[in-house]
């Protein structure tokens, strides 16, 4: 993506307040960001909790938008709600009590000159309340009243972190690391803070390359009150401090989140003390020595009750820097011959690492993962690995793919262009809309119906929810000898549905097959997770399984996943009309979460039934790039996982004690499964064990979400609808 030229930025300056003292210091704000030689394009008015004072604005600042925070409580939540209204290419945040110098937003958008500028921010001078500094404040203590401190650069300069009253961002800088996390920062008059440190640091992880410049010209001046001159202010700002760089610890490590405070402590604090010495300035010494102590004293607090304090990032770091997806074609890739592959650079940062799909043009050879270096991949063993054979001819029968979409009703239209352009002649595209808009059943989202239908597939309305349902009446709706049940977030490649068709075409005793699905994209942390913990990618090697062939894995049925990704299969109508389909009481959109898939896997094979996988059926799925989705995917699949084996036992309840005697190997399974996927740090590994305990302690909520689909199960209008 090429960045605008700082003169063509647009801007939105925003400013967030939460109380009525502050009155006069707004006007003063807004009027300071008004009279700026290079106007904003928006100023933005965030009120925090206080009705009256956001009708008080609305009234008096005439062309500002002025709104309330849509977030959580506190200075966090209202900053991301700018965030959502903001349209500028850069996003500047002013505090409520300062006043920003006339060519403040110039200096700011000077430091976007160089492209991997992802953010900027200023200098902070104090307003004291009789224009003189206090004796009990040394200049290296200016942070505590929200100023820049003596110690910090006096030129442009990269930094780790910006001061929070003036500061700016690109606006995709918040699609790389995410929002502030909004359980950390000041609400109200609660003196913690760190909530742009965290953030700060969280950009510079997703994106390795960016800088973050601290440019003192861009100036604004913050008013002290009186009442930060206080030892009690101080001790109380120091304490929450500490606790704030506890948290912001815990989610982004230790070293990143005190790098910056150990020169301080090392360098600064030592000067400061024996210049206030030299002049015999007590309180200046004891100042020191309070704020210091009492923020250590707050760090220390913050890490012993780790849990109780414990924040939820937006996103954490990345565990080696995105990995860029590619794929080769050894038959016709002119990069072949060069030995190489050329990866794209990056807009900030570079990969590191790329995921290789080597393909020979209707065959999968391999997925391989290989070193970035001078912005090529080389191929030479690659290269090796030699050519496949040729796609027999064969009569090819109609299938009918079924699309159950709800909330990502894009993606789905997406999928549909996607199937119909892997080039197969005899398709049926069926997409069931299972969470329609309010009104009669049959009109459903005109959108996604016009959308659908323009691409010549069939719209249906499914207002029972859960995925099962909705597949289950999309297979009802279809015509096809083979049904491919295909998620929102699928999209086929070329070639996809003549591989599945080839397999039940070749062995009439096949029920099922399914594919190989790659990501779309492992650009952020949440994503590489997932394929390192979920990635479907887990052979190369076409298998057949039936249901000798599981039971010999000693973690039968708990193994079923080895089938294959149950939102990417084709079933042979028969075997899945025998089956009787999907369980409505499990599946995405049900307390359940998830576990359909394995459910008809294990009834598959208890039924004798055999699946072939196919890596020549190649798809991508768009995993979740947020963390605390992909916690909650996480979570849902030990859920489901729990409510599946359950269902299973309550059908047959003779298979309790295999379950009973592969648990406790399963669980260690879920603890162990190390992908090849690069893992570079301490944080990184943390957070995989915290995804693997949010899956452990769903399946702890399975039994009270089985029986809550259950009760939705028996409601009227399911029983009318779907009762066999």
């Amino acid at each position: 993506m090429t960045r605008a030229a700082p003169r063509d930025l647009a801007t939105s300056v925003v400013i967030c307040a939460y109380t009525e003292r502050r009155w006069d210091d707004l006007v003063a704000a807004v009027a300071s960001v008004r009279e700026q030689t290079v106007p904003p394009g928006e100023i933005i008015v965030v009120i925090d909790c206080n009705t009256e004072l956001a009708e008080r604005a609305a009234a008096e600042f005439v062309g500002v938008t002025v709104t309330e925070n849509t977030g959580k409580r506190g200075l966090s939540g209202a900053r991301n709600t700018a965030i959502d209204l903001a349209k500028g290419d850069v996003i500047a945040f002013l505090d409520d009590d300062a006043v920003a110098a006339p060519d403040w937003l110039e200096q700011l958008l000077a430091g976007y000159r160089d492209t991997r500028v992802l953010a900027v921010g200023g200098a902070a001078r104090p307003r004291w309340p009789d224009g003189t500094r206090p004796a009990l404040l040394p200049g290296e203590l200016d942070w505590v009243v929200g100023c820049t401190y003596v110690g910090q650069p006096e030129v442009d300069t990269p930094v780790r972190n910006l001061i929070g009253c003036n500061m700016s961002f690109r606006r995709e800088a918040f699609g790389l690391a995410g929002r502030f996390a909004e359980d950390l920062g000041r609400v109200g008059r609660t003196p913690l803070g760190c909530e742009e440190t965290e953030l700060c640091i969280r950009l510079r992880q997703a994106s390795p390359g960016s800088v973050i410049l601290f440019r003192p010209e861009a100036l604004v001046h913050h008013r002290v009150t009186p009442d930060r001159l206080t030892w009690s202010y101080l001790g109380r700002r120091g304490w929450g401090e500490g606790i704030s760089k506890a948290q912001v610890s815990r989610t982004v490590g230790a070293d990143a989140a005190l790098a910056t405070e150990r020169d301080y402590l090392r360098k600064v604090i030592p000067a400061a003390v024996a210049r206030e010495l030299v002049r015999g300035s007590l309180p200046g010494v004891f100042a020191l020595g309070a704020v210091v102590s009492a923020t250590a004293a707050g760090y220390l607090r913050g890490a012993v009750a780790g849990q109780r304090l414990r924040i939820r990032p937006a996103m954490p770091r990345l565990v080696h820097g995105p990995i860029h997806v590619s794929t080769v074609d050894l038959s016709v890739d002119a990069s072949v011959a060069r030995g190489e592959i050329p990866v794209p650079a990056r807009t900030v940062g570079r990969y590191r690492a790329a995921q290789v799909l080597v393909r020979d043009g209707e065959r999968t050879l391999d997925v391989v993962l290989l070193p970035v270096s001078g912005g090529v991949v080389r191929l030479d063993e690659i290269i090796a690995r030699g050519h496949s054979r040729p796609r027999p001819a064969f009569e090819r029968p109609l299938i009918s793919v079924v699309i159950p979409t709800a909330h990502r009703k894009e993606q789905a239209v997406t999928s549909v262009r996607a199937a119909l352009a892997a080039g197969y002649p005899h398709l049926e595209i069926l997409v069931v809309d299972n969470f329609p808009p309010d009104g009669p059943d049959e009109v459903g989202d005109p959108w996604l119906r016009r959308e659908v239908e323009s691409l010549g597939a069939r719209y249906l309305v499914e207002p029972v929810k859960g995925v099962s349902v909705a597949r289950n009446t999309g297979a009802r709706a279809s015509k096809g000898e083979l049904i491919a049940f295909v998620d929102e977030n699928i999209s086929v490649e070329r070639g996809w549905f003549d591989a599945v068709a080839e397999e039940f075409v070749a062995d009439p005793s096949v029920g099922c097959v399914t594919a190989l699905v790659l990501p779309a994209s492992l650009e952020t942390d949440a994503e590489v997770l997932f394929e390192r913990l979920k990635g479907y990618s887990h052979t190369v090697r076409r298998q057949r399984l039936d249901r000798e062939t599981v039971r010999e894995d000693p973690l039968y049925p708990l193994s079923m996943a080895r089938y294959g990704p149950g939102s990417c299969t084709t079933w042979r109508r028969s075997t899945f009309e025998g089956l009787g389909g999907f369980d409505p009481l499990l599946g995405a959109g049900t307390p359940s979460m998830a576990g359909e898939d394995l459910d008809l896997f294990v009834r598959l094979a208890r039924a004798g039934g055999t699946v072939v996988y196919t890596p020549h059926a190649v798809a991508r799925h768009t995993h979740r790039a947020d963390w605390l989705e992909l916690r909650e995917r996480m979570r849902g699949y030990g859920v489901g996982l729990s409510a599946m084996l359950l269902l299973s036992v309550a059908r047959r309840p003779v298979v309790v004690f295999s379950i009973l005697r592969r648990v406790p190997r399963g669980l260690a399974r879920l603890s162990s499964r190390t992908p090849e996927l690069p893992l570079a740090d301490r944080a990184a590994r943390a957070r995989l064990r915290q995804l693997r305990r949010d899956e452990r302690y769903g399946m702890l909520e399975g039994p009270v979400a089985l029986s809550r689909s259950w009760a939705v199960a028996r409601s009227s209008r399911w029983r009318r609808r779907h009762a066999p």
